[in-house]
């Protein structure tokens, strides 16, 4: 009894020697791997702030992009209209925070996408005067800036002010704001660098003081008022813009796209709102809309506006555009909409979205031959 009560003690103490060795083993195992995880995360914010030094911004995501420009100098050859009309390739454009103002932003959707854009789209109201700034950001990261200029006092983040009576199309053609548009024209023609100027997108919704049936405008007020402005830009020699007419696809939107067009005299380019929600491919969202317009006009396509709802198939649609996209002759590019709910859209657009859909919009992105601006 007393032996094996002996033995027993003996067996515990054994026991509790090698419990000691196992937990030692353990927590230096443990020790040695927080060592060695604080020294990669001490790398990589010392990485991230060279970086940062150096104007750009380090990633996680993929293999390093370079982006032309890398937001330093804006390169001193200014390419005229007919050079960047004629540059080949496809367009891959982004509407995303902070840019084209951010290098780093820039940077971050480069690294993120797998490739660097070459256009870039932000939003101008009437309340706000032209400045270079933006352009010329835009120029030293390699982007076509595209501005979308609203005939508006602006709203917020969230909704748009459609009964404004100050900017019905009315004031547009009787000149109400004929001395805010030669100021902005003759800022554009001053800043000598090409803009594409998106005016009073979406136009055949509801949902803007500019669109037809709203805020006190009347059938072919729309045609007339761009036609209004067009002429002072010409008028002021304001040639260094690409006129872009741009609705939205007709799935949420009735108004005739022929009677709101101002004819090919006044339109170098054709933009398109195209949002994905229950379809399932490129060619279902886009070409109803396309084969309207192209019954009017034979003008050259950018889809100024592109993402798809996050959804079982956001993945699939994405591949699927970028494979149907170099297939297009007709269609020059695209400028995704890199917002989310939070930033004040409807839903979380973006190719980055999810993991799924950034794997397929990079896989699908790399073999498009993109535009490469003439800025040397």
């Amino acid at each position: 009894m007393s032996r094996r009560r002996g033995d027993g003690l003996g067996t515990h103490a054994r026991d509790g020697q090698k419990r000691m060795r196992i937990w030692m083993t353990v927590n230096v195992f443990l020790l040695a791997s927080l060592t060695a995880l604080i020294m990669r995360v001490s790398s990589r914010v010392e990485a991230a702030e060279t970086g940062a030094a150096a104007g750009q911004t380090a990633t996680a995501t993929g293999p390093q992009i370079a982006v032309p420009g890398g937001g330093g100098a804006v390169p001193a050859n200014i390419p005229s209209k007919a050079q960047i009309m004629a540059a080949g390739g496809k367009y891959f454009g982004v509407a995303a925070p902070g840019m084209p103002w951010s290098s780093s932003a820039g940077t971050q959707i480069a690294q993120t996408a797998g490739a660097p854009p070459d256009m870039d789209e932000y939003f101008v109201n009437w309340k706000q005067d032209f400045s270079s700034v933006p352009v010329q950001d835009a120029y030293a990261q390699g982007m076509l800036p595209v501005l979308t200029w609203e005939p508006s006092p602006g709203g917020n983040a969230h909704t748009t002010q459609v009964n404004v009576p100050g900017y019905a199309l009315s004031t547009i053609i009787n000149g109400s704001h004929d001395a805010y548009i030669v100021k902005f024209a003759d800022a554009v023609r001053d800043a000598k660098w090409v803009v594409a100027i998106r005016l009073a997108h979406e136009m055949n919704g509801n949902w803007y003081p500019w669109s037809e049936g709203v805020n006190g405008n009347t059938t072919g007020q729309y045609a007339q008022a761009w036609r209004h402005i067009h002429d002072i830009f010409a008028r002021e020699h304001a040639d260094n813009v690409i006129w872009v007419w741009a609705p939205n696809i007709i799935r949420s939107a009735s108004t005739s796209l022929k009677e709101l067009y101002p004819g090919d005299a006044y339109v170098d380019w054709i933009g398109l709102s195209a949002y994905d929600v229950t379809e399932h491919t490129a060619a279902q969202l886009i070409d109803p809309t396309r084969r309207l317009i192209r019954k009017f006009t034979a003008k050259p396509l950018l889809i100024t506006e592109i993402g798809s709802q996050p959804s079982s198939f956001k993945a699939a649609w994405t591949a699927d555009f970028l494979a149907w996209l170099p297939k297009q002759s007709d269609v020059i590019g695209f400028i995704w909409f890199e917002y989310t709910r939070a930033q004040g859209a409807g839903t979380d657009w973006g190719f980055d979205a999810d993991t799924s859909t950034l794997a397929s919009f990079r896989l699908g992105i790399e073999p498009v031959r993109l535009v490469a601006l003439p800025l040397q």
